[in-house]
């Protein structure tokens, strides 16, 4: 059973949860009950942040999927799909710190293609890096959409995001190259983007600079994210330029001692 996760306090949420069971006929149920077993896949509905929901793998789902708004400061349109964790001791936004939940690769890659092939707006298609709660074991990714207040209440986008995760929840698998983490680049990995659309590199965390520099020594959590995905980790792609050489010299130290490859991108 896959688990589809929307909040009544996120508009772009009720906007995507009411498109699927409008359209598709999902059935919904409130927090804390049972799906029909004979379902593929249920919506389940909260009044709570879906930040906050570190309790969810009590509902032994196989997947989740968490329809939320997308946040910019820059307050740039985007479609957007990310894992879950944190990489440093911060937890304003849910999670624990040090720690990552299971990701979701191929389901990313997935949507990522979807969103291409129905954005007809012009609007930013992205990865994010690794942020924020819940905490889970059951793999799981965020799908958003949002950057501004008109972004998140546009029903048409949430059509978008609606059936990108139908189309996922009912294809017959997603094709990909490998499954990679990614080290380095921004909160919006631009390079890696690219590498999953054009290339089928499936990413599975994706740790940035800025979790990575002034943040003291947490390149031990590399292992947590080799081994906290759905698929198994091949490589790790390292943005190259946006590391300096210290900071690139530890990277590759501990992956060899992970033993992992990696490449430069």
């Amino acid at each position: 059973m896959i688990g589809v996760l929307y909040s009544i306090l996120d508009i772009a949420s009720v906007n995507m949860a009411e498109y699927l069971e409008r359209e598709h006929g999902f059935e919904e149920i409130d927090e804390g009950s049972a799906c029909a077993s004979s379902r593929k896949a249920c919506i389940v509905k909260t009044s709570r942040p879906l930040l906050e929901l570190d309790e969810l793998d009590k509902y032994n789902f196989e997947l989740i999927y968490f329809l939320s708004k997308h946040s910019s400061a820059k307050g740039i349109a985007a479609f957007t799909t990310h894992p879950t964790g944190n990489w440093t001791d911060e937890t304003k936004l849910g999670g624990k710190p040090y720690e990552l939940s299971y990701s979701a690769p191929l389901e990313m890659l997935g949507i990522l293609r979807e969103f291409k092939k129905a954005n007809n707006y012009g609007i930013e298609i992205s990865y994010e890096a690794t942020h924020h709660g819940p905490l889970l074991k059951t793999p799981s990714l965020f799908v958003e959409v949002g950057g501004n207040k008109e972004t998140v209440s546009n029903k048409e986008y949430a059509k978008v995001t609606g059936e990108a995760v139908y189309n996922l929840i009912y294809n017959d698998g997603v094709e990909f190259s490998k499954v990679v983490i990614g080290i380095g680049s921004t909160h919006y990995p631009t390079k890696f983007s690219e590498l999953a659309l054009n290339k089928g590199y499936a990413f599975a965390h994706m740790m940035p600079k800025h979790a990575i520099e002034g943040n003291g020594d947490n390149l031990f959590m590399l292992e947590q994210a080799v081994k906290r995905t759905k698929n198994d980790v091949e490589i790790a792609v390292i943005d190259w330029k946006s590391l300096n050489s210290e900071t690139r010299a530890k990277v590759i130290s501990k992956l060899n001692e992970l033993g992992i490859d990696y490449e430069r991108v």
